[in-house]
């Protein structure tokens, strides 16, 4: 997975020190690979699963820090580089026709080797999602890199719609095949009439252009039961499934799916 990025949770702690950064980008041994699963909301099938990073031995602050910090030290994209390197690494082992999400920012989405890694796996099976980390600083040029990967079966998806102040020019102007709500969004949608307004309006557009809406974040039941009624059909999150590292995730998939235990309405 491309650069497997975790956003979820708050950044706790002081920011990784540059040498910390430096033993993962000369050990990417270190850096582990957890997986979590995106699910049909009705159903409880697994639709794919979402590559994280990991960063044993460090456990505050979480992953995005890591990220965030390689960023500003100027090696966010090899950081992003060697995520990604072991996020496909377990692609093989996926069950057959399930989606292996990665999270790429854009400035990676532009180096050559991120491209020809994503090219050279089995491109119809990933999905990227692009972050918020970095700005884009020319759509042309995301749009061309991008197209490469499309014509070769990649799905590119907006990841934390909702998150950032370019959310909505993401996805007017790269045409994506799925938007991922961000958690901001989707926490306490059951008693927030705004956010079940805007879960509606982005469920009409993303109809209308062909895309997938993703609900990130489904922590509570009454969550899970209101996005159903607003008709989302995929989520993720801990109330779903929560992220494990890969011989704990893949083996649960070799059962029959369980339902997303709700709480409906009465009447």
């Amino acid at each position: 997975m491309s650069i497997v990025l975790d956003d979820s949770g708050p950044v706790v702690g002081a920011l990784p020190a540059k040498t910390d950064i430096l033993e993962i980008l000369g050990g990417p041994e270190r850096l582990r690979v957890h997986l979590q699963p995106v699910v049909g909301l009705r159903t409880g099938a697994v639709w794919g699963l979402e590559a994280l990073a990991r960063f044993p031995g460090h456990p505050q602050p979480g992953p995005a820090a890591w990220f965030r910090s390689a960023i500003g030290a100027g090696w966010g994209p090899a950081l992003e580089t060697i995520a990604l390197c072991g996020a496909l690494d377990v692609l093989d082992d996926l069950p057959a026709g399930l989606t292996l999400t990665v999270n790429l920012s854009p400035a990676a989405l532009l180096r050559p080797d991120v491209t020809e890694l994503l090219l050279d796996a089995t491109p119809d099976r990933l999905l990227v999602e692009i972050t918020e980390h970095e700005p884009v600083l020319d759509y042309d040029v995301l749009t061309r890199s991008l197209e490469r990967l499309r014509n070769a079966g990649v799905r590119i998806g907006i990841d934390d719609f909702g998150a950032g102040h370019s959310s909505l020019r993401h996805v007017l102007q790269l045409a994506p095949d799925v938007v991922k709500l961000d958690l901001s969004i989707i926490r306490n949608v059951d008693v927030d009439t705004s956010r079940q307004a805007l879960v509606e309006a982005m469920l009409a557009f993303c109809g209308r252009v062909g895309a997938i809406v993703v609900a990130e974040g489904v922590e509570e039941a009454g969550e899970l039961s209101t996005l159903l009624e607003l008709g989302v059909e995929y989520g993720q999150g801990w109330f779903l499934a929560r992220p494990a590292a890969p011989d704990v995730v893949l083996p649960s998939l070799l059962g029959p799916p369980e339902s997303p235990s709700i709480v409906l309405p009465e009447g």
